[in-house]
């Protein structure tokens, strides 16, 4: 590639700014996408993903879908993180959209591959987001649209947003947003909440990933196991489907089963679709592979 161009494109990527509200001001002021990074400034955690914010995969993605982009401190930020994020110690990921609000977070680290693939799907879901959001700002509002709104959140990653969306769904009657707010719950670590509601959900193949990241979140590795296999065995899963493969993947690594493990994640790693769980099951078999290297058995953020 010319000089010429390789600069050009350098000169594309965002910079990454440290004064919060004004990023936040200019991109509302221009409706773009603001991606945050919440940094502990000192934890090697932090410091070591901060210093990869400018990989070349990170920054295509920022510039080829439009996304402003803002670093802030997770401790000096915390009301800020906790509306957006909630989850974690105060370091992770959000991304607002033009008008402000927030509809995609991480809690955690990320590595390039997974926080590209979290932007990714965050541009692909803006039409369907804004049409999700017209529909519920209706002064008659339909609860499958609230359910189908607070989906898409939660599979965002914004918990906060979604809670009560689906809080309302199912009280209005939307049977299968029981065994999403199970998974919220699952998400936030509260498996008593998530077991409430799980226990009241139909037995749906989805509802059975749920159940198998319930019990993941337990520890109970092995019954995991034989719910992920029920419900990959049942098909019907959508987009759950690679949910399903990464955690059994996960739960077959704890229950010290890395003969099968291994192979599963690998083939969902290479399935190519460039979505969030094919980046979790590359960042993991990291781990697996260098223990040493700090292993975190989260999955593009879903601690």
């Amino acid at each position: 590639m010319p000089l010429l161009a390789l600069v050009a494109g350098c000169a594309a990527a965002p910079a990454w700014r440290h004064d919060l509200p004004a990023a936040i001001a200019e991109a509302r002021a221009a409706g773009r996408d603001l991606v945050v990074f919440f940094a502990l400034p000192g934890r090697e955690q932090s410091d070591r993903m901060q210093a990869t914010l400018d990989d070349p995969r990170v920054t295509a993605v920022l510039s080829d879908h439009g996304f402003e982009a803002a670093i802030a401190d997770g401790k000096e930020r915390a009301r800020l993180y906790a509306e957006w994020v909630a989850g974690g110690e105060g370091m992770g990921i959000a991304v607002l959209d033009g008008a402000g609000r927030c509809y995609a977070a991480r809690p955690g680290p990320q590595d390039p591959p997974e926080l590209a693939a979290l932007l990714r799907q965050c541009a692909a879901a803006r039409s369907d987001l804004a049409s999700l959001q017209a529909l519920v700002a209706q002064p008659a509002v339909a609860p499958l649209d609230q359910h189908a709104l607070g989906c898409r959140l939660l599979d965002l990653g914004c918990r906060v947003r979604a809670e009560p969306l689906l809080l309302d769904a199912a009280m209005a009657g939307v049977a299968d947003a029981r065994h999403r707010l199970a998974r919220l719950y699952a998400l936030d670590g509260n498996v008593q909440s998530a077991r409430r509601w799980l226990g009241s959900a139909p037995r749906t193949p989805p509802a059975l990933v749920t159940e198998g990241y319930v019990l993941f979140k337990e520890r109970r590795h092995r019954d995991a196991i034989a719910v992920f296999e029920q419900a990959l065995a049942a098909g019907d899963l959508g987009a759950d489907r690679q949910r399903a493969l990464l955690y059994l993947g996960k739960a077959l690594h704890e229950d010290r089963q890395d003969a099968r493990a291994v192979p599963l994640l690998e083939a969902l790693a290479a399935e190519g679709t460039g979505s969030t769980f094919e980046a979790a099951a590359q960042h993991t078999l990291g781990h697996l592979r260098d223990p040493q290297h700090g292993h975190d058995h989260g999955a593009a953020g879903e601690r």
